[in-house]
């Protein structure tokens, strides 16, 4: 035995000590290596566990090594039943299942196969479901991780809204009106083919009025903000190019994303509103034929309270009639003082609204500042001075006539906002945010040329068509000289009949014929008065045949009434305002300048004194 030195010995305890470092360094990795994998592992478990997808790990043979609870949860088996036990394939519905051995072999030899799909699974029930599976390799491995996601819900959903789509396909395109679709920023998102034939092109993306009604600016009739508001809005509106009728149902459309779309239904009307005419027509005219037939000799002498027999009046008759029978909007021409009123008055007392309110407004008689407050009413505090909430007329009128005597001098704003209340959309009462709805008929009148004013700038276009559907032209009264009887002899017996009058002469009866009557009835009107309280036949205008004007005659003294100064100051204010309106052909504009009033003014003291 070979003894060691010490020098030796010492060498190898050394070495040894080297050794045993070495071997505990090794040792310290490997349980580092080793907690890294099991923390790895771990986070790997909790991922699989928890994708909320039916995970698992497919073995080269099919077998599944290994699967998650939502694996379970899909299939209704358990772990313990699964893993090593079962292949993928006993999970694949019949029908897919050689397709998806024909992937797993592609997969196998490096061929183009999905990593992503769609197939059917059966559970243990036997229940089928419709799975998106994403499956790849495990790299390094023969091993394939996979997942499968529920898509059973997500596609009979799809189903629904491909049914869905198919219907509303169907009932849109056999819609035979136009149906569009806009969103709130006026752009088009549909349009069915009678809209898009209707416009020319498919104009989705274009802004609705332009592209359907060539506008520059939103349409007066639009709603857009009533459906914003989820409100469904329905009306009927007169088209001024095509002169039809329409019926416009407007709907909203809640879309998830919280915004709204408007949905238009437009449909032609035009055959029910003339054959509703015709039918209302026949029956007015069964209804009305003792109100303007005297005899069947001599024809129609009045009309309730309109008198002539010309045949100029006789075609006058029979437009009233005409109008009574509908209930479009119609607008009377005639020069002042031919009684644009009585006729407006005839057609409300004939039509079906004559149960209701006749509400005539003088449109020049209103101030500016004012009228939009007199149409619509005001809310209490509106402006200083609105201690009530007060209706206008379109409230008083709901259900009634608004006559709208001298339509002529609306201003351009309230046009507008007439515009809005004639085609059904409603008005907002001053001082209100809360757009409200009166059902009224209107009928305009004027005697100003209508055309001339838009030429100018002064009339809107589109009220004009709005308000044109009806139009009815009164003749004055030079133009039917032979009516002057019967109008005479029914002044004559409104205001003299409790008086011991002497009779009119020969000659004074010629002078009335002779004269040109530039104010019409209200002349003659006034005339008759006149001579019924004076005794007195004065004419205010020259006739054609006399060579110059006659003088404005001198208020006679003594006054009508009983001495009493106050009855004696209003007999001779009631002769200046006569004469004036004389001296100015009855154009009650120039009266009042002349006089220093106001047309308001003007008009009540003409009322309180019974004159026109």
């Amino acid at each position: 035995m070979e003894i060691k030195t010490k020098e030796q010995l010492t060498t190898e305890v050394v070495q040894l000590h080297a050794k045993i470092a070495l071997l505990e360094h090794f040792v310290r990795r490997y349980e580092k290596e080793r907690t890294v994998y099991m923390e790895s592992e771990a986070r790997y478990r909790t991922v699989f566990e928890n994708t909320g997808a039916g995970t698992f790990v497919k073995e080269a043979d099919m077998t599944l090594s290994m699967v998650n609870q939502g694996f379970e949860r899909l299939t209704g088996y358990a772990k313990a039943e699964i893993e090593n036990r079962m292949k993928w394939t006993d999970f694949i519905h019949p029908d897919d299942r050689q397709r998806m051995v024909q992937y797993h072999s592609d997969r196998r030899h490096n061929k183009p196969a999905p990593t992503e799909l769609e197939l059917r699974i059966v559970d243990r029930q036997g229940a089928v479901r419709d799975v998106h599976l994403k499956l790849d390799l495990i790299p390094g491995t023969q091993s394939a991780i996979g997942s499968f996601v529920d898509m059973t819900q997500l596609k009979q959903a799809r189903l629904e809204n491909l049914e869905g789509k198919a219907l509303f396909q169907a009932i849109v395109e056999g819609f035979e009106g136009f149906l569009y679709v806009c969103d709130p920023d006026y752009r088009l998102a549909y349009l069915n083919p009678q809209c898009r034939r209707r416009v020319g092109h498919n104009a989705i993306g274009e802004i609705c009025y332009q592209a359907i009604h060539r506008r520059e600016t939103p349409c007066l009739f639009c709603v857009m903000d009533q459906v914003q508001k989820g409100q469904t809005v329905r009306f009927e509106m007169l088209n001024p190019k095509d002169q039809r009728w329409y019926q416009s149902i407007n709907s909203p459309i809640h879309h998830v994303s919280g915004k709204s779309s408007l949905l238009a239904m437009v449909s032609d009307i035009n055959d029910r509103k003339h054959a509703e005419a015709a039918l209302q027509a026949a029956g007015l005219q069964a209804q009305s034929e003792n109100i303007f037939l005297l005899n069947r000799d001599t024809g129609r002498q009045r009309f309730g309270n309109i008198v002539g027999k010309s045949p100029a009046m006789q075609k006058v008759y029979e437009q009233i009639l005409s109008a009574a029978a509908t209930d479009a909007t119609v607008i009377i021409y005639g020069e002042p003082g031919t009684g644009k009123e009585l006729v407006a008055n005839a057609i409300h007392d004939l039509s079906e609204r004559r149960t209701h309110r006749f509400v005539p407004v003088h449109c020049g008689a209103i101030p500016e500042n004012l009228i939009e407050s007199e149409f619509f009413g005001y809310k209490k505090g509106a402006f200083s001075g609105a201690d009530t909430d007060r209706e206008g007329y379109v409230d008083f009128a709901n259900g009634g006539t608004m006559f709208l005597d001298e339509v002529g001098e609306i201003t351009l704003h309230m046009q507008i906002k007439l515009l809005r209340v004639i085609e059904g959309i409603g008005f907002t009462p001053v001082g209100s945010n809360q757009v409200r709805q009166s059902n009224i008929r209107i009928i305009a009148a004027t005697n100003r040329d209508l055309g001339e004013r838009i030429s100018k700038g002064l009339f809107r276009e589109d009220f004009y068509y709005r308000i044109h559907i009806l139009p009815i032209k009164l003749p004055a009264l030079r133009e039917r000289k032979e009516d002057l009887p019967l109008l005479i002899d029914h002044f004559m017996k409104l205001y003299g009949a409790k008086k011991a009058l002497p009779p009119l002469t020969t000659k004074m009866l010629e002078r009335l014929q002779q004269h040109d009557w530039p104010g019409n009835v209200r002349e003659l009107q006034n005339v008759i008065i006149r001579f019924c309280s004076l005794q007195v036949l004065e004419l205010g205008a020259v006739s054609p045949a006399a060579p110059k004007r006659a003088e404005i005659p001198v208020v006679p003294y003594p006054l009508e009434g009983d001495g009493n100064l106050k009855s004696m100051v209003a007999a001779y204010e009631k002769q200046v305002i006569l004469q004036c309106l004389e001296k100015h052909l009855w154009h009650r504009g120039k009266a009042a300048r002349q006089m220093g009033l106001d047309r308001k003014t003007l008009f009540a003291k003409m009322k309180r004194y019974e004159i026109g």
